[in-house]
């Protein structure tokens, strides 16, 4: 089963215990009239930033229909230019850029107004492809000098146990989770540098572990599904084989194999437990475990490649910007796939707008009844 290919179950874990950066964000705005609007920004693909704008596109697991405005931009230039790009132009920058990648040099703006939050979050869970699903709700609270728009949108996977048939819990505690994938609680608080070392080396330990026990019950299941009938002189029946599988994904030989670097090391492990060579055969090279890997893990990437920054704008001047940070009339929330992995995602905000008619308008009364005051005492 010698690949050499990259498998995708491989980058994914890098991007469990790693983290980076890019210049992708969504930009949301909320209107005092309850409508809404949602820009989300991030680098193109050749296919996507020339597709004709009665055509979807598809970039990195994110998927835009025609209801879409999109324009592209240079990093770093505020200047807007219209979709589709040409190839001209793609040639253009390619001369620029000479010897790199065009699409990390260029920004793709797709913008879209909706008529309630509601209807905004039900559209970015279709754009994820119902990776995650968005739930926003809008409050307004009228007093007669002000009115607080308190604004809430959570994303959470919809289904976990799809992805991970072998739960977290299994190998870290809820908070060592959340804080692996979130940065809270924060249990490295207060440690010395060489203790939060020790910390997260024990915790990345148990990440790659927990994926190791994933895979590896992947695998096992396909092969049950799939190749069993290829299976010469089993040792155990298929349902005997199944019950063995979670005894088998929890144990060390599975917790410390490589399966990124020699795959083949699964067909070993059944060897030992199963002490027969019956299942060496569907490794082969022909059964394409790679491709299996691939379609299995593909959403889970596109999940972890999600790093966007998270910026919205409120009605009138921000009052509590929740877990978010204020610059100004923007509120900034830091955002990336994995953080849904461990629990939901939450991002909250109220603002106020001031009635500067009902100052006005009070300002009147207690003139008009000043005045008239006055005007009974001339009397």
């Amino acid at each position: 089963m010698k690949t050499n290919r990259l498998y995708i179950i491989a980058a994914v874990l890098v991007l469990l215990i790693t983290s980076c950066d890019n210049e992708s964000n969504m930009l949301t705005i909320i209107n005092e009239d309850g409508t809404c609007s949602r820009e989300m920004s991030f680098h193109p693909n050749p296919k996507s930033v020339m597709a004709p704008l009665d055509e979807p596109i598809e970039n990195d697991g994110l998927h835009f229909n025609s209801d879409w405005e999109r324009t592209w931009s240079v990093v770093g230039d505020s200047t807007r230019h219209a979709c589709p790009m040409t190839e001209a132009q793609w040639d253009s920058l390619r001369k620029v850029f000479p010897k790199q990648d065009v699409g990390s040099h260029i920004l793709m703006h797709t913008n879209r107004h909706f008529k309630s939050v509601a209807e905004m979050s039900a559209s970015l869970t279709k754009v994820v492809n119902h990776l995650f699903k968005a739930t926003a709700s809008l409050d307004t609270h009228f007093k007669w000098f002000y009115t607080d728009y308190v604004y809430a949108e959570t994303y959470a996977i919809n289904d976990m146990q799809q992805l991970f048939t072998i739960p977290l819990d299994k190998f870290v505690s809820a908070d060592t989770a959340s804080y692996w994938f979130t940065g809270q609680p924060n249990l490295a608080e207060d440690l010395t540098g060489s203790e939060q070392k020790e910390l997260l080396d024990g915790i990345e330990s148990k990440i790659s572990k927990w994926m190791n026990a994933n895979t590896f019950d992947y695998i096992y299941t396909y092969i049950a599904n799939v190749f069993w009938k290829d299976i010469k002189n089993p040792p155990v029946s298929k349902e005997q084989y199944l019950v063995n599988k979670n005894s088998i994904a929890m144990s060390p030989a599975v917790e410390n194999m490589k399966i990124f670097d020699e795959p083949e090391q699964v067909a070993k492990i059944l060897k030992d437990y199963y002490h027969t060579d019956a299942f060496e055969p569907i490794f082969g090279e022909d059964r394409h475990w790679d491709r299996i890997l691939d379609h299995q893990y593909i959403s889970l990437q596109y999940l972890m490649w999600m790093k966007p920054q998270l910026n919205l704008v409120m009605p009138g001047s921000v009052i509590d910007g929740g877990m978010g940070k204020v610059d100004g009339n923007v509120i900034r929330y830091r955002f990336s796939g994995e953080r849904l992995l461990p629990h939901e995602y939450v991002i909250s905000a109220t603002s106020r707008v001031t009635h500067v008619w009902a100052y006005v308008a009070t300002l009147l009364v207690i003139l008009l009844a000043i005045g008239s005051f006055v005007y009974k005492r001339r009397k």
